[in-house]
């Protein structure tokens, strides 16, 4: 009944699904553009890796700004699905113990009404079948990081985040977050985690920035 009255759709297209076919419609499925690159191709510091499902562009990053900005929390069971999928076949699912994620401010979550990183997250964890826990929070309010600079990203998340009262005891953990462009964030959250007596920390974002080619960077630093 419910599917008859609002029909599905696929996040990232906004085509409605045939009956028994999703929550990704069969086109987008083989024309998302997939990462697959080795977690240890980035590491940010105090971060053993960073494993990413999608690159943050066109489709994708439409529906990501509805699920972030536009109360789109269906899709999170679909994103989800797709990040678990990544972390494990990135064989980063069998290093790890536990999952937390990069929590935001309360400020912005009592005005958005959910934290997307943390859905994200538990949904994930649930996908991987480990726990999922609070183990940071945001202490401090940061202006957004789209404009910024690597320097400047990371003097904007220092000392922004705090660890809850748990001792990690030498936990592996999975840090997961929506988006990864510079790493300053997860750098900064592992830092923490570290601090709290974690092992290991690995990143997990749904989506990685495109990177700009290498002439451009020469050009513009």
């Amino acid at each position: 009944m419910l599917d008859w009255l609002f029909p599905p759709r696929c996040p990232f297209c906004r085509r409605f699904l045939p009956k028994g076919e999703g929550p990704v419609c069969r086109d987008c499925l083989e024309h998302l553009p997939h990462c697959r690159e080795r977690a240890e191709k980035h590491k940010p510091t105090f971060v053993d890796g960073v494993v990413c499902a999608l690159v943050y562009e066109g489709a994708v990053r439409r529906a990501m700004h509805r699920y972030k900005f536009g109360g789109r929390l269906a899709y999170g069971k679909t994103f989800a699905g797709l990040l678990a999928r990544r972390v494990e076949e990135s064989g980063v699912a069998s290093r790890v113990q536990a999952v937390c994620w990069v929590p935001c401010h309360r400020a912005t979550r009592r005005e958005r009404g959910y934290d997307q990183a943390e859905e994200l997250a538990r949904q994930t964890a649930a996908r991987l079948g480990l726990p999922a826990a609070p183990l940071l929070k945001k202490v401090r309010h940061t202006p957004p990081m789209y404009q910024l600079d690597a320097a400047q990203r990371r003097a904007n998340v220092l000392g922004a985040f705090a660890a809850g009262p748990e001792e990690l005891h030498g936990l592996s953990v999975l840090l997961v977050d929506d988006i990864f462009t510079t790493g300053a964030t997860f750098s900064e959250c592992a830092r923490v985690l570290r601090e709290q007596g974690a092992s290991h920390v690995y990143g997990a974002a749904l989506a990685q920035t495109p990177r700009r080619p290498e002439r451009n960077k020469q050009r513009t630093s």
